[in-house]
């Protein structure tokens, strides 16, 4: 899918979701938030029920600091399944 449609369908964007873990973000600050893309929130039925958590787009995630959760497998790690 080309990074329009992506865009335009909101699979270009993360939900903001508590982990496990603290860890510090790129201005120093801590948080347990983690930016868990919508794209695996829409194809996994046991993370739709994050669907509701605060929106941000991947780059301002990634330009934060944020850890970005992409695959199912990491989502179970943080706990989230």
């Amino acid at each position: 899918m080309s990074p329009y449609k992506q865009h335009a369908v909101g699979l270009s964007t993360c939900r903001l979701v508590l982990g496990r873990s603290t860890y510090a973000l790129n201005d120093g600050s801590p948080t347990q938030h983690i930016a868990i893309t919508v794209s695996l929130l829409r194809a996994e039925p046991a993370l739709r029920r994050l669907f509701e958590a605060p929106v941000i787009s991947i780059e301002e995630a990634v330009a934060l600091g944020y850890r970005i959760v992409r695959s199912y497998a990491e989502a179970e790690a943080d706990g989230l399944a």
